[in-house]
């Protein structure tokens, strides 16, 4: 999901290393030489610039240019400098230019005005060994493997009608929660319930159902499989590869072990996803591709399915279509796999971590929320042979507001990647922002959508503070239309899971609400907020909270 956090984070938050002392021996020399040899080139490059306006810019170092500023989290510290330079700011990372969007109305210049011109993504190298040469769709280079991608996920795999055709598998998983939830809180532990622990196996059991055709209970050792998937990969998809922001230094990652590590994982995430994926094929089902189907048991019709009868149905049209944009291959499946099934956990899980400690900390919103969704509780228990959940047809509608009005306060304030994927400009335009700058092509574009989600312009003061009523009745949404709130992104390049995302996280925190009453432990006064340093926002500390079961 959103790595430029923590490809800079990552380098300046590590202890002192071979890597950091090799590096700064190096700049150091290189900078020297510089000043001595390099005032000739600098007239050509000023009289090339002449008709050009950048982006006001910070100052930055030789060589390194701005990594020096960011520090751990770079989220906060790049909405610090665009509070000095302006909301359209140029960086330097390393050697390579980035222009920085901060505000709303940049953001809608970049992302929906210029989507065409902004469509592009760099090019990093981890990212493009581990996933398959980019040939997922969060990474993947503009062009038409992206687009052939992106129409088939949407037409066939995150379509609201195959949404909802998940509805039986998200309640089954919800109900699984709530008894984990009820275990805990009527455990040894005093009622005290380990959240973060039991949010992150739910969402991975949602995940491995829809997309993976899994389930914890009946194929064993897969959770564990997938952990080591996701967690190395989440880990590495945000380490820093000097050679793509200092390409004369990238032999540094050769010596220091990190290309040896990307090999390595490489290799164990390809032979974990070959295990899934040969086993989906021995099973041999072919799923029917029809957008209409209402029902679904999350095993015979999983996404590693229907890409597989996909990939079958190509293979049948090759002779009569031999000049095909674009081929599903092997290769392909697993990368896509492996983009829809680490985007949706760590989507969810965020998003309902951080709900559940925003509303530990706010009694009155807790309140009003139990209430709303209480009313839809009692209406279940009367419509429904369980008692256990409220279901899907108990939130549609007009009647939760307010529980969505928290979820979106909750992606306002903890964006699940502050900074989006970056962008790339594929060619020279001019951003019309304030006095209006040029981008040249091939320029790195970073929106910080956690500063706009702040940002006292947009949103009524005190911006900082978490105030659902804010949403209510306000229309304003986060699907790409309203670039105040952008925590999926907007335009072409927006997420395209995010009805299913929303679905699994409406039902979940509106269960957990309903069904418990929350308080802090008793001898932790203050909730620890500080989140974590990486590629997406995690609640630093783990959550846990005591529960008590409505009577």
């Amino acid at each position: 999901m959103e790595t430029i956090t923590t490809i800079i984070s990552m380098t300046l938050s590590a202890p002192l290393s071979y890597n950091t002392i090799i590096l700064v021996f190096v700049v150091f020399i290189i900078s020297y030489v510089s000043l001595l040899v390099g005032g000739g080139g600098k007239k050509s490059v000023a009289n090339a610039a002449a008709n050009r306006l950048p982006p006001p810019s910070p100052r930055g170092l030789p060589v390194i240019g701005n990594l020096h500023q960011l520090g751990s989290l770079p989220h906060r510290s790049l909405r610090s400098l665009a509070a000095a330079h302006g909301p359209v700011m140029l960086i330097r990372l390393g050697q390579v230019p980035a222009v920085v969007v901060s505000s709303a109305s940049a953001a809608r210049e970049v992302l929906q005005a210029q989507d065409h011109v902004f469509a592009g993504r760099p090019s990093l190298t981890i990212p493009r060994r581990l996933l398959y040469g980019c040939t997922d769709i969060a990474f993947a280079p503009h062009g038409a493997y992206w687009r052939g991608a992106r129409k088939m996920s949407v037409r066939h795999l995150l379509s609201p009608p195959r949404v909802r055709a998940y509805r039986a598998v998200r309640e089954q998983e919800v109900d699984a929660l709530v008894r984990r939830v009820l275990e805990q809180a009527c455990g040894a532990g005093g009622g005290v319930v380990r959240l973060s622990e039991l949010l992150n196996d739910f969402a991975k059991d949602v995940a491995g159902r829809i997309v993976l055709g899994l389930r914890a209970a009946g194929d064993d050792g897969w959770r564990g499989k997938v952990d080591a998937l996701l967690e190395e990969s989440n880990v590495l998809l945000g380490a820093f590869h000097v050679g793509d922001y200092i390409p004369w230094l990238s032999w540094v990652s050769h010596v220091d072990g990190t290309d040896a590590r990307v090999t390595r994982a490489f290799e164990k995430m390809d032979r974990i996803l070959e295990e899934m994926v040969d086993a989906a094929a021995t099973r041999g089902r072919e799923m029917p591709l029809s957008d209409s189907g209402e029902e679904a048991s999350g095993g015979d019709d999983a996404f590693i399915h229907v890409l597989l009868s996909l990939q079958q149905q190509q293979r049948q049209q090759q002779e009569e279509e031999p000049t095909a944009e674009w081929r599903l291959s092997r290769d392909n499946v697993k990368a896509l796999l492996e983009d829809l099934f680490g985007a949706g956990t760590e989507a969810t899980i965020i998003v309902l971590e951080w709900a559940m400690a925003e509303l530990l900390r706010n009694k009155g919103v807790m309140e009003k929320l139990q209430r709303e969704v209480r009313q839809a509780q009692a209406r279940a228990r009367r419509s429904s042979s369980s008692d256990i959940i409220v279901g899907e047809q108990d939130l549609a509608g007009t009647g939760m507001e307010y529980l969505r009005a928290v979820i979106k306060e909750t992606m306002r304030l903890h964006t699940p990647g502050p900074l989006l994927l970056p962008h790339k400009s594929m060619e020279a335009t001019r951003i019309s922002h304030g006095h209006g700058y040029d981008v040249p092509s091939d320029t790195m574009v970073i929106v910080n959508a956690w500063a706009i989600g702040r940002d006292p312009e947009a949103w009524e003061s005190p911006a900082d503070e978490f105030r659902p009523e804010r949403f209510v009745g306000s229309g304003v949404d986060f699907r790409g239309h309203h670039f105040q709130l952008i925590p999926f992104g907007a335009g072409r390049r927006m997420c395209p899971g995010i009805n299913l995302a929303m679905s699994v996280v409406e039902l979940a925190l509106a269960n957990l609400v309903a069904r418990f009453d929350w308080a802090l432990p008793g001898a932790e006064l203050e909730l620890d907020m500080e989140e974590t340093t990486g590629c997406t926002a995690r609640k630093k500390a783990p959550l846990c909270a005591v529960a008590t079961l409505l009577p």
